[in-house]
């Protein structure tokens, strides 16, 4: 095994804190956006209306938390191929789809909420990417987690696209379950970011490793 120097062992636990920190900060944001709405998951609205009103920080800072977990988690670790710049395109989706705000009711017609959603698609397509990718010197066992959820992911976004032609998908109509299938993403999305954070102290160093490969 590839020993680490001082400085870089150093740097390299305080990003890992600084991940786990903001996967562990994700799920309590995610649980306090259901309360402070008041609607607990399956939700009934869209996830970007949760970015509405007075409580639209807390969402703010959650989509933040989201996008830059993995980036902490995978620094002065290996990063195979594109994963890095992966992850860089997915964070900033997760800034995009935080700091702009979609329309009240989900109609997502003027610019902005245009843009918002934007942000969100690539946030929900390149961060699952990154993490995947990431994961390619993961033990097996987390390897296989993560292909089967962005498996799962793959099927629920077909589902949010049919939803969102109008289609009742989940028996709750096509608003409900648009909102029904992005919210069971998202939380595919954070199960990812957190298989990330347990196995991330295993994955193999980076440059800056005394005997590492290249």
């Amino acid at each position: 095994m590839a020993l680490v120097d001082g400085r870089g062992a150093g740097t390299r636990s305080a990003t890992l804190i600084a991940g786990r920190a903001c996967t562990a900060l994700g799920w309590l944001l995610w649980v306090a956006l259901q309360v402070l709405t008041d609607d607990p998951f399956p939700p009934e609205i869209s996830v970007s209306q949760y970015g509405l009103g007075p409580t639209g920080w807390v969402f703010t800072v959650w989509a933040v938390a989201l996008g830059a977990a993995p980036l902490l988690l995978l620094a002065g670790a290996a990063a195979p191929g594109p994963t890095r710049p992966v992850l860089w395109v997915g964070f900033a989706g997760a800034a995009l789809m935080a700091v702009v705000r979609t329309d009240e009711g989900g109609g997502a017609m003027s610019g902005h909420a245009q843009a918002h959603m934007a942000g969100a698609v690539v946030a929900l397509v390149f961060l699952p990417l990154g993490i995947v990718l990431a994961l390619r010197g993961a033990p097996p066992a987390a390897r296989r987690l993560a292909l089967a959820l962005t498996a799962l992911a793959a099927v629920l976004g077909v589902l949010v696209i049919m939803s969102a032609t109008g289609l009742d998908t989940a028996g709750l109509g096509a608003g409900g379950s648009w909102a029904l299938w992005q919210g069971a993403l998202v939380v595919v999305e954070m199960i990812l970011v957190t298989v990330l954070a347990v196995v991330a102290d295993r994955l193999p160093p980076g440059r800056n490793a005394v005997g590492a490969d290249g």
